[in-house]
């Protein structure tokens, strides 16, 4: 049985309006900038490596010589 199971909606409710005056504090909000507490990070090279990869489809397969990707090239 999960510990969720034992929570009673009352104290759900509790810990949703102790919750609510903790973000809205100031004090708290100030000191989540000070810390970076919620600065997004992306890691943009797994991405970038798929955009790179699809753009090289954009050659029609069908035209004369097959045309294919630098990366399945390397491959063989």
């Amino acid at each position: 049985m999960n510990t969720i199971d034992n929570i009673t909606i009352e104290r759900l409710d509790t810990i949703e309006r102790e919750r609510n005056t903790t973000m809205a504090d100031k004090d708290f909000i100030q000191w989540c900038k000070d810390m970076k507490i919620g600065v997004l990070y992306h890691n943009r090279e797994g991405i970038n490596n798929a955009n790179s990869m699809m753009a090289q489809w954009s050659a029609p397969l069908s035209e004369g010589e097959k045309m294919w990707p630098e990366w399945i090239r390397r491959m063989y």
